[in-house]
This record gives C-alpha cells, structure tokens and sequence, in this order.
C-alpha cells in the first residue's frame, strides 16, 4: 500500500462477472460472482485460490463480516457462515 505497487493480477476462478466489492478477514479475501460464487483467494503476495463455494443463485451485493460470520446476500435468501456453530440469545 505504501509504494501502490501491483503485487499481482490474475482472473478469480473461472471467470464471471463481479459487481459487489471484495471483503477481507482472517488472512483472506472474499469476492462474490453474480454467478453466485464465492471465490476465498489467501491473502498475501502471491494468488492462492483456497476455495470457490458455489451458492446456487445470483449474488450482487458485497458481503458483510461481523463477529466471525460472514454474511451474504443472494437473489432469494441471506446466508450466515461462520466456522462453530452460532449461539443465538
């Protein structure tokens, strides 16, 4: 951040369009296609796709992240995930 330098540029997954911002938390980014992808890339100076979660229907917003959960917003339902089960008071 300090130089502006581009560290890398690669295309995320197979593609697709993406209209919501990324998100970042605990060492990696998030980028939701509005294929309804999820797309977890590690993080750091070099790409390292970890993971591309398929949600089944369209998404557009940008995720939320909040207290360990990451919330994200599709076409028909929001999805809650978090790493332990949630406990609701």
């Amino acid at each position: 951040m300090k130089t502006g330098q581009r560290i890398y540029q690669e295309r995320v997954g197979s593609g697709g369009s993406y209209s919501a911002s990324p998100v970042a938390a605990d060492g990696k980014l998030y980028l939701t296609s509005e294929d309804g992808d999820v797309a977890v890339v590690k993080a750091g100076p070099k790409y390292e796709l970890l993971a591309t979660n398929q949600m089944g229907q369209v998404i557009m917003a940008t995720p939320a992240i909040s207290n360990g959960v990451i919330y994200i917003r599709g076409l028909k339902d929001v999805f809650a995930i978090a790493q332990q089960p949630m406990i609701w008071v």
